[in-house]
């Protein structure tokens, strides 16, 4: 694998844990992550209609898009030998 297929990988992994952190706490404060790339996940995830901002409950929820990609990546990342 090249260098620049590993950083491919290693963004759309860090993609996925912020995913996973969204569906599980409604937020992007609190990962990891330097503030501009949360900030730039959340746009990008809004954009692609990964993410939606639930006014009642006051917190990020992931659509039915998001929820199908997270669970393809979590299938892809059980079934990796």
């Amino acid at each position: 694998m090249s260098e620049e297929q590993c950083d491919q990988r290693a963004r759309g992994n860090l993609s996925m844990d912020m995913l996973a952190y969204v569906e599980k706490s409604g937020r992007s404060f609190g990962f990891p992550a330097p503030r501009l790339e949360r900030l730039t996940f959340v746009k990008a995830a809004i954009m692609q209609g990964l993410i939606a901002w639930n006014r009642t409950l006051g917190k990020f929820e992931l659509t039915t898009q998001g929820q199908k990609r997270l669970a393809e990546h979590r299938h892809t990342t059980a079934t990796e030998i």
